[in-house]
């Protein structure tokens, strides 16, 4: 029980953080990429045995589950790596048996437990250049809790309780295009010890009718969902163009490479491959200088998941110059989105020149 207690607090005051930090930020970028979303969940639900003290002579009372199912939605706005959402979750779990009822023996039960969870969550993304995006995140919320089972004598207890809950969240993402994702989650759902009371036939059979008993609720749930961008902020107003050097300064020789990419993809390509390599071979061949390796995407999709996909990008090449012997230190590593277009095009466009990543040397 201590240690539920503490998990709680300390969930609480990490949510807490969490989002102050993410306000912050939101504060500081009011005109940042982000998109609204929408998505549908469902999944499998074990909870843990129920015990607890009673009012009624029978002491030590607790109830057995099997494992089973949730369905829920979620909708909620991201940010850059930041994703705040609203969620509800219901989860189902049969009761199989009781102990002790009335003696201190299990005896066979039918009915069931479910909840309602109406959570607010915040996530980060960890975006490092794989295919799939893990993440992690906290929730809190109120959870209405129903239990409802009989023996053989009856009904019970049919009741219902509301207590606030607490979840902790690790998962994967995989972005099937700029406008669809599908997640696949751990959640660790508790709530604060619940009461509810015997009633029904089998209760006044057994003299308990009326009295209370103590539950808890420690669930552990994988669900998958499928999510739905449907809306963005305005992208960043483009950088403030440098100033030109004074008439009498040297032109100043850049070097450039540039490795171009399929559509909403972030695999480098043979011919990108090629390009890197002759990157590469060029840095060896001259002084050492810092390359600078920035991540472009075309206007396809939400400038947010643009952002994310042309960090992947740069991740992408970098490790690959790694591999081919320059130090990531001497790489200035970036993305910048649908910025900076190399073709001006409309929002919407598909255009090859602008998905890419360039290479240049400082």
């Amino acid at each position: 029980m201590k240690n539920r207690f503490v998990m709680s607090a300390a969930i609480a005051l990490a949510v807490t953080m969490n989002w102050a930090g993410a306000r912050a930020q939101l504060l500081a970028l009011p005109s940042g990429p982000g998109a609204w979303y929408f998505g549908g969940e469902g999944g499998w639900t074990s909870l843990e045995k129920a015990s607890g003290p009673t009012t009624s002579p029978i002491t030590n009372f607790s109830e057995n589950f099997d494992d089973d199912y949730n369905i829920g939605a979620r909708v909620g706005y991201e940010w850059g790596p930041w994703r705040a959402e609203e969620e509800v979750r219901y989860q189902l779990n049969h009761i199989p048996s009781v102990t002790p009822f009335p003696v201190h023996a299990t005896e066979p039960a039918d009915g069931n437990r479910y909840a309602y969870a109406i959570m607010t969550n915040l996530i980060y993304d960890f975006n490092v250049g794989w295919p799939v995006t893990p993440h992690l995140g906290a929730g809190v919320g109120a959870v209405i809790q129903h239990d409802s089972w009989g023996v053989a004598a009856g009904t019970c207890a049919n009741s219902t309780d509301v207590e606030f809950g607490y979840q902790a969240i690790a998962g994967i993402r995989y972005n099937i295009n700029p406008s669809l994702a599908f997640d696949l989650d751990y959640r660790y759902l508790a709530t604060i010890d619940p009461t509810f009371h015997f009633g029904g036939g089998g209760a006044v059979a057994a003299g308990i009718a009326g009295a209370a008993f103590r539950s808890n609720y420690d669930s552990s749930s994988v669900v998958a969902s499928l999510t739905v961008r449907f809306g963005a902020a305005p992208p960043p107003p483009p950088p403030v163009a440098a100033p030109p050097a004074p008439p009498m300064a040297a032109p100043v020789m850049r070097k450039v490479f540039l490795v171009f990419f399929d559509w909403d993809k972030d695999t480098i390509t043979p011919e990108g491959m090629q390009i890197i390599h002759e990157a590469a071979d060029a840095w060896h061949s001259g002084s050492p200088v810092t390359i600078q390796v920035t991540g472009y995407t075309d206007r396809s999709g939400s400038p947010g998941y643009n952002q994310r996909l042309s960090e992947r990008r740069a991740n992408n090449v970098a490790v690959a110059l790694e591999r081919f012997g320059v130090p990531q230190q001497n790489m200035a590593i970036s993305g910048r989105g649908e910025n900076d277009n190399r073709v001006p095009t409309a929002n919407g466009v598909r255009e090859p020149q602008n998905r890419r990543v360039e290479i240049v040397f400082l």
